[in-house]
C-alpha cells in the first residue's frame, strides 16, 4: 500500500472510533474557496534557490461530506483546486536592463480527508487535520517579458503548457511536473447551522520536479505550499 492512501485509512479509521457509518449523521454539499499558493523551493543540499517566489490567488471548488460522530466528523471533500506561484527576474547593466515575471497555475483534482473536532457537537468552533491527494490534471505558465538595449525597448509574452508525469519527455516545449502531489492539511473554522467555514494550510510533501527523460532523480525540490480559505453548505444538516 502506498503512503498516501495508507494515511487516508488511519485517519478513517480514527475518525469512526469504533463506530459504524450506519450511526453517523451524513450531509453533503458544495464547498467553494480560495487558494493563496505558492511553493518551497531547495536545493540537494537544502539551501533555498536564487528564486524568490511569490503568493498567487487561485480557486477551488467541489463537494464536501460530512460524516458526524458527537463531537467528531470525518471529511472528505473532492475538489478542483489551483495551486502556482509567481516568480520575478530582472538583471540590469549599465542602462540596459531585461525582466520577466512568470506566472505558474496548476490545476488538480484533490482529495483531502480531514478529521474535525467541533466544539459545540454538531456546531461552534473547530480544529481540522489530515491527508490529502493530488492528481494534476493541467496548467499554465505564462511568462512576460522587458528588454531594453541601446535605449530600444521591447516586450512580449509567451505561455508554456504543463503537464503531469513522473519523468520528463524528450524534445518537449511542454513543462513536465511530477505526480501525485500529496501532503497534509490542518487548520481552524467555524461551523452553524448548515454552514462552514474554515481557514487552512496545505503542507505539501511531495516532489514536484520529476525525473529527466533518462530517469535519473532531480537535485531540487520543490514543493505545494497553500493557505486556503473554503465555504460549505451542507445539505440535510
Amino acid at each position: 500500500m502506498h503512503t498516501a492512501p495508507r494515511i487516508i485509512a488511519i485517519a478513517a479509521v480514527l475518525a469512526l472510533g469504533g463506530t459504524t457509518w450506519a450511526q453517523a449523521q451524513v450531509t453533503v454539499g458544495p464547498r467553494i474557496g480560495l487558494n493563496l499558493a505558492n511553493v518551497s523551493i531547495k536545493n540537494e543540499d537544502n539551501s533555498g534557490l536564487e528564486l524568490d517566489p511569490k503568493l498567487i490567488a487561485a480557486p477551488q471548488a467541489g463537494i464536501t461530506l460530512n460524516a458526524a460522530f458527537g463531537n467528531l466528523a470525518i471529511q472528505p471533500s473532492l475538489l478542483f483546486s489551483q495551486k502556482g506561484f509567481k516568480v520575478t527576474e530582472e538583471e540590469r547593466d549599465g542602462a540596459d536592463s531585461f525582466k520577466t515575471e512568470a506566472t505558474y497555475r496548476l490545476g488538480y483534482l484533490e482529495l483531502p480527508v480531514n478529521l474535525v473536532y467541533t466544539t459545540g457537537g454538531t456546531e461552534g468552533f473547530q480544529v481540522f487535520a489530515g491527508p490529502y491527494v493530488g492528481i494534476g490534471v493541467g496548467g499554465k505558465v505564462k511568462a512576460k517579458y522587458t528588454v531594453t538595449q541601446a535605449g530600444v525597448t521591447e516586450s512580449g509574452s509567451e505561455t508554456v503548457n504543463v503537464k503531469f508525469a513522473s519523468k520528463e519527455k524528450n524534445n518537449s516545449d511542454d513543462l513536465y511536473l511530477n505526480q501525485p502531489d500529496f501532503g497534509v492539511n490542518g487548520g481552524v473554522g467555524y461551523k452553524v447551522g448548515p454552514f462552514q467555514a474554515q481557514a487552512g494550510y496545505s503542507l505539501g510533501l511531495g516532489n514536484m520536479i520529476p525525473k529527466d527523460s533518462n530517469g535519473d532523480k532531480p537535485d531540487g525540490k520543490l514543493r505545494n505550499r497553500v493557505i486556503q480559505f473554503s465555504l460549505s453548505y451542507f445539505f440535510g444538516s
